[in-house]
């Protein structure tokens, strides 16, 4: 494969509209990688249309990995038919922000990018993102499980700067993706339970497998008198919310103790406010987010998989090829019985447009004004 050769990728439009089209294989810069995707997870993100309308028509996927085939001048870390994780943004490692270890607040971090995008036979890793944050793969780990990578890492950070003690009790309110990811990293901390919270039995079943102490349906109980119950009426010393809905936000309020922390891993679907100072004030909550991942939650997330202490395979539920991604967007609007969703460029058998094809064939409207709010969370 060569640059410029053709290759697919899929391309959203919207959620209802994703494209198998060809692209030329990206040329390499000094320093850069080409890699082979063999395997690239689908973010809840990219199926909110309030974020990616606005850039669309565009090649999404940002959870990569795949076998380097070619390499830019000067590299010399890696090797021609070395398995790799590539994350899709990285930090400058020298302004205000980076210098105080907020590395996902970096400007530079938000303009970085793997081109064309992970839904692509081939992307290219520009020589920043090869230097800082892309790694070989164990052979403990296969493609699959390491596009689990990326999302872990962005859990990872939540509880790394979300204070635990021994005894505590934590609640994750959601049970998707997500939510499964920080029932296990919890399971790591030396908090004594770890609460799930989800109105789907199938996916709470799957929260008690991969070691929640309890599970509760809001629909079915009251959640907070329940939490309250089994901590002498605190409430859960740190709350981790992972669904974006007003609902959950304001159950995820009620469910802190006092003194206690709100995590927040979602953007709310609702932008107005949600969080009473009077709350704040009184019952001296602590909140505190995490937008995405850095290089230090990747590399740590990797070694935890790569040991076997948290484990990828039991979150990856279905697999597609490159014309099956919006399938996959389904699955996860539906929030049915769906986890993680993997693309496979192996498993695609549709026939890619050319580029002009895929512009003729647009709708006659254009693409819809972004409207409404977010469904999903993104990074």
């Amino acid at each position: 494969m060569r640059a410029g050769d053709p290759m697919r990728v899929a391309v959203y439009y919207r959620n209802e509209d994703v494209r198998l089209e060809e692209r030329p294989v990206p040329a390499l810069q000094p320093g850069d990688l080409l890699v082979q995707m063999e395997a690239c997870g689908l973010c809840a993100g990219e199926t909110a249309e309030v974020y990616q309308l606005p850039r669309a028509p565009r090649v999404i996927g940002h959870e990569p990995t795949g076998m380097v085939v070619a390499l830019g001048d000067g590299v010399t870390r890696f090797r021609v038919g070395d398995r790799v994780f590539a994350h899709h943004h990285v930090p400058c490692m020298s302004c205000h922000q980076c210098l105080r270890g907020r590395y996902t607040l970096c400007e530079h971090f938000h303009q970085t990018h793997l081109d064309p995008g992970g839904f692509a036979e081939y992307f290219r890793v520009p020589a920043e993102i090869v230097r800082l944050d892309t790694h070989r793969l164990p052979e403990s780990l296969s493609f699959e499980e390491g596009t689990v990578i990326e999302p872990m890492a962005c859990c990872y950070k939540g509880l790394r700067i979300t204070p635990t003690n021994a005894g505590d009790t934590l609640a994750v309110v959601g049970t998707g993706f997500m939510g499964l990811c920080f029932v296990q990293l919890a399971c790591l901390t030396p908090a004594a339970q770890i609460v799930s919270i989800g109105r789907n039995e199938w996916r709470l079943a799957r929260a008690r497998a991969m070691g929640a102490t309890k599970t509760l349906n809001p629909s079915q109980v009251d959640a907070v008198a329940e939490m309250r119950e089994i901590t002498e009426g605190r409430g859960a010393d740190a709350v981790f919310l992972t669904s974006p809905s007003r609902a959950s936000l304001d159950l995820a309020v009620s469910l802190v103790a006092p003194g206690g922390t709100l995590h927040i891993n979602a953007p709310p679907e609702d932008p107005g406010p949600h969080l009473s100072g009077y709350d704040l004030f009184f019952r001296e909550l602590h909140v505190n987010s995490a937008y995405s991942a850095s290089h230090l939650d990747t590399r740590a997330v990797l070694d935890l998989l790569g040991a076997g202490r948290v484990r990828a395979a039991p979150l990856i539920t279905h697999r597609f090829g490159l014309d099956g991604v919006g399938k996959g967007i389904e699955l996860i609007l539906s929030r049915g019985q769906s986890l993680k969703v993997v693309i496979r460029p192996s498993l695609t058998t549709s026939p890619a447009l050319s580029s002009r094809e895929s512009q003729t064939n647009l709708p006659k409207e254009g693409l819809p004004v972004a409207t409404g709010s977010a469904r999903a969370s993104g990074r």
